[in-house]
């Protein structure tokens, strides 16, 4: 006879998934989007403007929602100096550790101190962002984003 009550395994399955994908992203190695190397981007009237920001760049905020859940919201932005992108939302209750990823690709491209990213999965869309950097941090929209590694 079987009881009403759930598997553990549901809820660790989510956790798999996500942590799976999140680390097969971080473990690319060769060319594409975590490949090395640098560009230069933009330009503002004649003269030319260095955004070098090509590799990984992480945002995260923790805070307590109104149901008392401690809760995350992270972001990571990779930039490939052949102009791929990849964003990757990782949505966490670490109250009772429920995780929810999102993970999209596309293209990107500096034009004045606008990144203009297109993506193409999982639906097309376009984003346009105020971007600078200043040091070890990446300001998109106003929000500073810290390189990941070296």
């Amino acid at each position: 006879m079987r009881s009403g009550r759930r598997s553990p395994r549901l809820f660790s399955l989510p956790l798999a998934v996500a942590s799976a994908v999140v680390f097969s992203l971080a473990g690319c190695d060769g060319h594409g989007v975590v490949s090395p190397g640098s560009a230069r981007f933009g330009r503002v009237g004649t003269t030319s403007t260095s955004l070098d920001f090509v590799g990984t760049w992480r945002r995260a905020v923790y805070f307590v929602d109104d149901f008392g859940f401690a809760r995350s919201s992270e972001t990571s932005w990779q930039f490939g100096g052949d102009g791929s992108a990849a964003r990757v939302l990782v949505a966490r209750n670490l109250s009772v550790g429920l995780v929810d990823v999102l993970v999209s690709a596309g293209r990107y491209r500096v034009e004045n101190s606008r990144l203009i990213i297109e993506l193409t999965s999982p639906a097309p869309s376009r984003l346009e962002f105020d971007v600078r950097r200043t040091g070890e941090q990446l300001f998109i929209a106003g929000e500073p984003y810290l390189r990941v590694g070296g």
